[in-house]
């Protein structure tokens, strides 16, 4: 099993969202600990990804670097070793924490890499149908603040955003574990204990055969 594992939070060590993206990868290993285990990891914080270019994008779609100064070509040459981890995984593993209601712009940086019409995508008569083989996909989502409810869903551009994305390159079988109000001091400790409890009572041994469902921790 090949497992791509993704972080984007700049919190380092005090991270939520890192604590749990190991913590899924930890339990995906254990489960599978019979089987011939792969790991490729990211911190897209401590190297991020370069912004999209319009020369890099048109280079990609057109498979001709002439004329393209080294920086470009390097641009070039990331963008299809991300397009192609994501081919050859067979989990993939995101940290996501909100940042002013939506992702980090490292983890945007790393989407713009991978979402390429023609090579992960492609437009068609009927709309846009994704080209990547469905897999498992599973997030650790992080907030300070309460965005689940039908009152403050309208401000969540990171949950909603991740699986519309992943869903425009064929990627369907998203399972999201939640750590939410995170900021609300006094009730930090308990809600970690809850997201941290899903993720180990989840069914890891099940084939990868995951659901287009959230695993939310709401406060009693």
């Amino acid at each position: 099993m090949k497992i791509l594992h993704i972080d984007s939070s700049m919190a380092g060590e005090h991270s939520i969202s890192r604590a749990m993206s190991s913590l899924i990868v930890q339990q995906l290993l254990t489960a599978h600990q019979q089987d011939e285990n792969q790991v490729i990891y990211h911190d897209l914080y401590a190297h991020p990804p370069s912004f999209l270019s319009a020369v890099a994008m048109k280079a990609v779609r057109s498979a001709n670097l002439e004329g393209l100064s080294d920086k470009e070509q390097a641009d070039v040459r990331a963008i299809h070793q991300a397009i192609d981890e994501l081919f050859a995984c067979d989990v993939l593993v995101i940290g996501v924490p909100m940042y002013n209601h939506t992702i980090p712009a490292v983890l945007h940086a790393w989407i713009d890499q991978i979402c390429q019409a023609g090579k992960t995508f492609r437009y068609t008569e009927t709309g846009p149908e994704g080209l990547v083989a469905n897999k498992p996909i599973y997030i650790a989502s992080s907030r300070g603040g309460i965005y689940s409810t039908a009152e403050t869903l309208q401000y969540d551009q990171q949950e909603v955003f991740m699986k519309s994305i992943l869903s425009l390159l064929g990627l369907q079988d998203i399972q999201i574990f939640r750590a939410e109000g995170i900021g609300l001091v006094e009730q930090r400790e308990q809600r970690l204990l809850a997201v941290q409890q899903q993720i180990q009572a989840f069914s890891w041994g099940r084939n990868h055969q995951v659901q287009a469902t959230s695993v939310p921790f709401m406060a009693e």
